[in-house]
């Protein structure tokens, strides 16, 4: 990984041309890591900060330390750069910022935890009045889909540090973080796992818009059992899954939407997860895997993977598989010096 921005500028505050130029970067920041907004830094203070960045394959883990601004997501903010199914989670650390998604308020501070999916990113707002330490972890849903089963996914879900899980996941990715540089590349991937897997566990304990008195969860937990079963065999049929359970078509339908998925979606999500992990574990070429997991040819498979990652099976090979450099990147740091510059590495 690289350092790809350092800006060094003074914090002399009234210089119109600097406060612009920290806007534009947590801006810039803002869209690479989380999302399109826009962001007003306060007049008093000219947005001296940090951001850290290390990515897990295709969890983007970064740890903000902000002043104080403004922002807000719109549909004219985004113009279809969000177009990514993805569960953000925001860990707060010290300080307080303010949210708002569609008709959800919440607050962000020390040990709470936020879990906001696409839906509700897409007419956000926020406030930091004064200094805001946090880290986020941006999921693709299609990951937390294969790891939980009959999992719905809120909107926005806000928790406080008393909850079991919070805390053990507060202190989980504090560990991620600290130990990460020194992880190989199979480390990485069980952390990865783990990370999923305890934000899976998360949003099942809250139950969200799952009726317990309903067979329908259960269901749900064995037909997904029953796709990733029948993933080589060829192409799943819904009949073959009603007739295997015992049950009508329609209720095979209905356990899927208890979730807002489809048989077809859920297919999907685990052929995808399959594809992936051949790409980060075997040789094989795309157009074995394609035909391992039943694609019509490596096109085929591209689509789909592209769809889910943002990039094509190749490039996610080429990036991830054996990438034995662990190390943190820092996507800004603003300090207290004179003139601003800009350096790379490699």
């Amino acid at each position: 990984m690289a350092i790809t921005a350092l800006y060094p500028i003074d914090r002399a505050a009234g210089r119109r041309g600097l406060l612009e130029e920290r806007e534009e970067l947590w801006t810039q920041t803002m869209r690479e890591r989380l999302g399109p907004a826009r962001i007003r830094l306060s007049r008093d203070d000219c947005g001296a900060g940090k951001v850290q960045s290390a990515d897990l394959a295709d969890l983007l883990l970064t740890d903000w330390d902000c002043p104080s601004f403004d922002g807000y997501v719109s549909r004219s903010v985004m113009k279809g750069e969000f177009d990514r199914d993805v569960v953000v989670v925001m860990a707060g650390y010290a300080g307080e910022e303010r949210l708002s998604f569609n008709e959800t308020d919440a607050l962000l501070g020390p040990g709470a935890l936020l879990i906001v999916n696409g839906d509700g990113l897409r007419r956000a707002s926020f406030s930091v009045r004064h200094s805001l330490r946090k880290r986020t972890l941006v999921v693709p849903c299609s990951a937390l889909r294969a790891a939980g089963g009959a999992l719905a996914i809120p909107s926005a879900l806000s928790l406080g540090p008393d909850r079991p899980l919070v805390n053990m996941f507060h202190t989980f990715l504090g560990q991620v973080w600290t130990g990460l540089p020194e992880m190989t590349a199979i480390e990485r991937e069980a952390v990865r796992t783990a990370l999923i897997t305890l934000l899976a566990g998360i949003v099942q304990s809250e139950g969200t818009g799952v009726n317990d008195q309903s067979a329908l969860p259960a269901l749900r937990a064995q037909l997904d059992r029953s796709i990733a079963e029948r993933l080589n065999d060829g192409p799943i049929r819904l009949e073959d899954l009603a007739a295997e359970h015992r049950v009508s078509t329609r209720t095979v339908h209905r356990a899927f939407e208890l979730t807002g998925d489809t048989m077809k979606s859920v297919v999907r999500a685990q052929r995808v997860a399959a594809v992936r992990q051949d790409l980060l574990n075997t040789n094989l070429t795309i157009a074995a895997i394609a035909h391992r997991w039943n694609y019509y040819d490596a096109s085929h498979l591209g689509r789909e993977f592209r769809r889910v990652y943002g990039i094509s099976a190749g490039e996610y090979r080429q990036h991830y598989a054996g990438d034995a450099d662990a190390s943190i990147r820092s996507t800004i740091d603003h300090s207290a010096h004179a003139a601003p510059q800009v350096m790379e590495a490699s």
